[in-house]
Order: C-alpha cells, then sequence, then structure tokens
C-alpha cells in the first residue's frame, strides 16, 4: 500500500499532466465529401456551422473539414450564393476525435452551375422538371422527406435519402452509392468504425479502455477508478487497496 507522501506526489503529477493538455486535445472535428451532382464541391459552394466562426469552400474534390470544434451537437448547411441547399444536423463531436460523414451526396437543379460560373451544359441533372402540377411518377415523393423520387434511392424510406447522414446499418442512407461508406461511430467512451453493417472501436478516450471486447456498451471501463482494471485492463488491486487516479 503507497504511503500518503507517495499518493500526493501522484495526484500533483496527475494534476501537472491536466494542466498541460493542450486546447487541440479537448476539441475534435466533422470531415466529410461533398457529391454536388456529381461534381463534387462546386466552385463557391460553402459549408458552416450556422452561429459559429467555421466555414470551408470546397474545391473540385469536395472534400471538407472542420478543426476546433468543442464537443457536442452541430449541424452542416450547404450554401451556393444566397441559396441554401442541404443542411445535416445532430452531428456529434467528442474531444480529441474526428466524426467522419463519408460522402454527402446530393443534387439541386435551381443550384447548378459548371466550375466556370456558368450554366452547366456537359452533365444532365438527374432532377425532372418538376411543377406543383406535374404527373409524372419522377417528380412524387412518396416517403415526404423532401426528395422526388428521381433524386431518392429509395422513396419509400423517409430516412434514406441524397444528404442524409450514413449510419452503420448495411444500408446505403445517403444515396451515395456506396453502402456504409466506412464512417466513423461514436461509442460509449470512444469511437469505432463501420464496415458491411457491423461497428468495431478504434478509439477510447483517455482514462477508458474496451477491456470485454462488447461494442454494445463501448469503451466500458473506467482505467482510473476500477479495482479490477487500474491503469490497464485486468490489472487488480490488491484487497486492502483501492484504485485512483490509475494507481493501486
Amino acid at each position: 500500500m503507497r504511503s500518503l507522501f507517495q499518493r500526493f506526489c501522484i495526484v500533483m503529477l496527475f494534476l501537472s499532466s491536466v494542466a498541460a493538455v493542450s486546447a487541440d486535445e479537448m476539441q475534435g472535428g466533422i470531415r466529410g465529401t461533398v457529391n454536388y451532382c456529381g461534381l463534387g464541391g462546386l466552385d463557391g459552394m460553402q459549408i458552416y456551422v450556422p452561429g459559429k466562426m467555421f466555414a470551408v469552400i470546397t474545391d473540385e474534390s469536395g472534400q471538407f473539414q472542420f478543426d476546433g470544434l468543442s464537443a457536442g451537437s452541430y449541424t452542416l448547411f450547404y450554401r451556393k450564393g444566397d441559396r441554401v441547399l442541404n443542411q445535416n444536423r445532430g452531428i456529434q463531436v467528442l474531444a480529441g476525435q474526428t466524426s467522419e460523414l463519408g460522402v454527402i451526396a446530393f443534387c439541386d437543379r435551381k443550384g447548378m452551375a459548371s466550375r466556370d460560373g456558368g450554366v452547366s451544359t456537359a452533365i444532365t441533372p438527374a432532377q425532372p422538371l418538376c411543377t406543383a402540377s406535374s404527373n409524372d411518377p419522377q417528380c412524387k415523393d412518396a416517403d415526404g422527406d423532401g426528395v422526388v423520387a428521381a433524386l431518392d434511392c429509395d422513396d419509400n424510406n423517409a430516412d434514406i435519402y441524397p444528404g442524409a447522414i450514413e449510419t452503420c446499418d448495411g444500408v446505403d442512407n445517403n444515396c451515395s452509392g456506396t453502402v456504409d461508406d466506412n464512417v466513423s461511430v461514436l461509442v460509449k467512451h470512444g469511437m469505432g468504425v463501420c464496415d458491411a453493417g457491423k461497428i468495431s472501436i478504434t478509439q477510447c478516450l483517455d482514462g477508458y479502455s474496451d477491456c470485454d471486447g462488447k461494442v454494445a456498451n463501448g469503451c466500458e471501463v473506467d482505467l482510473v477508478r476500477d479495482d479490477e482494471n487500474c491503469g490497464s485492463c485486468g490489472n487488480m488491486c490488491a484487497a486492502s487497496e483501492s484504485c485512483g487516479l490509475g494507481f493501486c
């Protein structure tokens, strides 16, 4: 059993290490790729977080990334000129980790333009010329998700449409043509990756670990306080000891 002086030294070292944690380690990020009408990112397309000083203008690759976000839930807006073309709500961010959205695929005829700023003639939009009185079945929105059948890869499911956030369920939620898109998935106290509808844990927050190998409960062990897994999985403290700051 450690002496009072030894425990005091450990506490002081722990507090010093906490004070040394950089601001970057207390923040997270969001990353993804825009595929707009098959063009990638349009010249001048802005992706931003409302109310925050975060904005990205995509290049031809359509890739974007936001860093320096405090842990929490965010909404991303996609704007071309004065028109909001799409939005993604409820994106969760963990400190020290980047949430991967995969491909955000959507299309809008009115916002479509070529890379030189003119009207695009090289690509035929997938969206038909629909009017309020149109009887064309491709102009209908059977599932009420705001996307007409011509653009929706599953017009019978309101959770599946171009621009939806991809989830790990073995389904192409965002109509990008790829199932699951290898997106990052948040788990308890950590993050995992999706592959063919199954999640595997790739990273745990500092002080936590996945000791039982079960994805359902995530990184379930608090290594700082768990007497049976003190500092590392399987490191059990003696009967006369208790775990504190990861030490018995």
